[in-house]
């Protein structure tokens, strides 16, 4: 597949959480330098595209700025093409290897901390953070009961749901509007993040209503991702910044009547009062404890 139609590609996924996002813009970025004479403008204007339209992912961001950075450096330098190709490789591989083992500590850590053997866990969207964390569970003959969401409006719960039951685990399927019913069974909530903030996290719309639910059941409800999502400023100070726009409408309602307007949004922010603790793989953060 072409370099364009990869990011094409990429526009159109809804279905992936961030870190996977960023494997498919690092794989089309070898697929371009590994086909043709690099141009630089081409490159940036097409990753641009993609960064664009998913501008609350905080990993986007954090390879964007180094890869960009790389970038200058070439132009600024006048690289060959062979010099520009083995930069930009090693910076791949090295950026890779520095990050692909994050969430598998942040994991270790939790998992030490909190215990999940016969546990019963609510779990939301598709996020590559869970996946990670179930495999680490796995390999330790560990494995939880599940309660996966649908994760409307395009259920890519059903994807996490596959990958869980790979693994192992029992995985009840339910509505994510049917929380109330079922909260009583679960022992506690784990979620992925897209940016933690001082004062929240953002992550896959519903999110928040399940924190809500979790709070007044007084199960837990905790956050796993790596440290390249932290920011040290407030979500109300960014949030223009970070927003997405609007989803397709079709989504939620095809061919809607003329004086209907579906309004369809994939991300939300919910409030650090409702987290329990966040997961890194450089520490965590205990937020019971005031």
């Amino acid at each position: 597949m072409s370099f364009q139609l990869k990011i094409r590609e990429l526009l159109s996924d809804n279905y992936s959480g961030s870190a996977a996002i960023l494997e498919k813009i690092i794989k089309s970025i070898q697929t371009y330098i590994n086909g043709a004479d690099i141009d630089h403008n081409f490159l940036r204007t097409n990753l641009d595209k993609v960064i664009n339209h998913f501008p609350d992912l905080a990993v986007l961001h954090h390879f964007m700025q180094q890869f960009y950075d790389l970038l200058d450096q070439a132009d600024g330098e006048s690289w060959t093409q062979e010099k520009t190709v083995a930069r930009i490789t090693r910076f791949i591989s090295t950026y890779t290897q520095i990050w692909s083992e994050s969430i598998g500590q942040a994991a270790e850590r939790m998992e030490r901390l909190i215990g999940f053997q016969g546990k019963k866990i609510l779990l939301h969207s598709n996020s590559s953070s869970i996946h990670i964390l179930f495999e680490h569970l796995a390999t330790h003959n560990i494995f939880p009961s599940v309660y996966q969401t649908m994760s409307g409006p395009v259920y890519e719960g059903k994807l996490q749901a596959r990958v869980l039951s790979d693994f192992g685990c029992k995985v009840h399927f339910i509505n994510e509007a049917a929380i109330g019913r079922f909260i009583h069974e679960i022992d506690f909530a784990v979620m992925g993040a897209d940016n933690v903030f001082e004062d929240g996290f953002t992550n896959k719309i519903g999110t928040y209503p399940l924190a809500l639910v979790c709070r007044e059941a007084g199960k837990p409800f905790y956050v796993i991702c790596d440290s390249r999502k932290r920011s040290p400023v407030d979500f109300k100070s960014r949030i223009k910044a970070i927003f997405e726009p609007e989803e397709p409408s079709g989504e939620l309602w095809q061919n809607a009547p003329h004086a209907i307007t579906p309004v369809n949004y994939y991300f939300e922010f919910t409030p650090k009062d409702l987290v329990s603790a966040y997961f890194f793989e450089d520490t965590w953060w205990d937020l019971t404890k005031k």
